[in-house]
């Protein structure tokens, strides 16, 4: 009959130590998935191409989850479910959110991770010019319903603002003259006139509307996300990534 040394003993709870770690080390981390609500077509910070999620902005939140190792989950919604699912906790992020005191006390917010310019499209052929609000007065504004532009011209109630369901239908509607005038993203406006074949039908007035930074949105329920998505947001700031990605859409 075989027996245990009293020294191979007392080595028995060291060798069993040393298996647990290495089981530890052996076992894959849990996987951690976060639900990311955008539009579904808002070129080009956000759409689908080839089956995959793609856009400037996707990539940019891509990326912060990537420092936080979260796996992203994308729905693709229309603006108003993107609202809707901030509003009501279903999902992790919501993004392109402008700045407001509404904003702020209805989510966590981060960034601005991008300023966008908002402007105003008409056709080639139209003679309306833009210096304030006011100019504007006798026309057809197209917007999309749900969207906030800039301050100023979101709170212009004595302008006549035709509502659609998205910019496509928006810009679809300038060309045809059921609307005079359209208000959007620059590259959002560029980029739909490209896709249509119409770049040389429209002209963008010169005056910007505003200047908007853009940022992603989370409920105010998951403020520890919150948290670890703002560090992630701070550190790819300063280390030049989210500079990167920009510069290399908007170079193309």
């Amino acid at each position: 009959m075989t027996m245990f040394r009293p020294a191979a003993l007392r080595r028995l709870p060291a060798l069993l130590l040393a298996l647990l770690a290495l089981l530890m080390l052996c076992t894959p981390a849990r996987a951690e998935y976060w639900t990311v609500a955008s539009e579904d077509h808002f070129p080009p910070y956000n759409y689908s191409f080839n089956g995959n999620r793609t856009g400037i902005d996707t990539e940019i939140v891509n990326a912060l989850l990537k420092e936080l190792n979260v796996t992203p989950v994308h729905r693709p919604l229309s603006w108003t479910e993107v609202v809707q699912s901030m509003d009501e906790n279903t999902a992790d992020i919501g993004f392109q959110f402008i700045a407001s005191p509404t904003r702020f006390a209805q989510y966590n917010m981060i960034g601005p991770f991008r300023t966008g310019t908002t402007v105003f499209m008409v056709r080639k052929d139209s003679n309306i010019t833009f210096d304030r609000l006011e100019d504007l007065t006798s026309y057809r504004i197209g917007v999309v319903d749900g969207f906030s532009y800039a301050a100023d011209f979101d709170a212009a109630t004595y302008l006549e603002k035709v509502a659609s369901s998205s910019n496509v239908v928006n810009f679809r509607r300038l060309i045809l003259g059921r609307v005079d005038v359209i208000v959007g993203d620059l590259h959002v406006l560029n980029y739909m006139a490209k896709q249509d074949g119409r770049l040389k039908d429209v002209r963008v007035l010169p005056k910007p509307v505003g200047l908007i930074p853009r940022y992603i949105a989370l409920p105010k329920a998951r403020k520890e996300k919150a948290e670890r998505l703002q560090a992630a947001f701070v550190k790819l700031r300063d280390n030049g990534t989210i500079a990167r990605i920009l510069d290399g859409w908007l170079a193309e």
